[in-house]
């Protein structure tokens, strides 16, 4: 009996421990999106092109590396998400639809601040 409860006991604390790497590592990767998306933003209310681009591409930069890593525990379909409204942003910059850059920003930092509350550790998530 002791020792079954010493194995739950270590694939418990194993669990934990792994969710709370993979958490600081989406907040990690989500916050820096999200600031170089507000960037971008920036750039777009003072209609500096040069600004805007330049943090656009950061953003694909940063998100070609870290995808990889982040499909290992999100799901594809999240992630396909924030891919799309990034590219999204991207082509609006591009044609100088600004007005629509912007909604999908919007909605990109929704997804993303989804992410982050929804593999977060908490009780909430994990009942």
């Amino acid at each position: 009996m002791r020792r079954e409860i010493a194995i739950v006991s270590i694939v418990v604390i194993c669990i934990i421990i792994l969710n709370i790497i993979t958490s600081k590592n989406t907040n990690c990767v989500m916050d820096e999106i999200t600031a170089y998306l507000g960037q971008v933003r920036e750039g777009i209310e003072v209609q500096a092109e040069e600004q805007m681009k330049e943090n656009i591409e950061k953003v694909k930069e940063i998100w070609d590396k870290k995808k990889n890593t982040l499909s290992l525990y999100i799901e594809h379909n999240e992630l396909e998400k924030v891919e799309m409204y990034i590219t999204n942003v991207n082509t609006n910059i591009e044609i100088k639809e600004y007005s629509r850059a912007i909604e999908a920003l919007d909605t990109c930092n929704f997804i993303i601040e989804h992410i982050k509350d929804r593999y977060r550790l908490s009780i909430s998530n994990i009942f």
